[in-house]
């Protein structure tokens, strides 16, 4: 009686150990990469940065032109920004959906589609 409660313990233990290592790595991974091409994406659009200086002028230039050049500049960097920020992390977000999809799409293509 052991041998088969031995045997069914390791089905189980090898299933949560894969699923673990799909599900939770596969979500590391994906996320891991796409934080590093936002870090990436940040050191050219700046968002942090022109949040921080929205309201300040361009360049320290303190005439009125200096102050509304800033205010236009700022946000269409702001808006770009966050529209690239979202179109990426909706593209990481699909991938990891298509990630953890896959074993159940292949569990259902292997016992439903013939």
């Amino acid at each position: 009686m052991a041998l088969p409660s031995y045997l069914f313990y390791l089905f189980v233990d090898r299933i949560r150990e894969f699923l673990t290592h799909w599900y939770l790595g596969g979500l590391k991974t994906i996320a891991h990469f796409t934080f590093g091409l936002l870090e990436g994406l940040d050191r050219n659009l700046a968002l942090k940065v022109s949040l921080r200086h929205f309201g300040e002028p361009l360049y320290q230039d303190r005439s009125v032109i200096g102050w509304f050049l800033g205010i236009i500049f700022r946000s269409f960097r702001i808006v770009i920004a966050l529209i690239l920020y979202g179109i990426i992390l909706g593209i990481a977000l699909a991938c990891y959906l298509a990630w953890a999809g896959l074993p159940l799409g292949i569990i259902y293509w292997g016992f439903f589609i013939k």
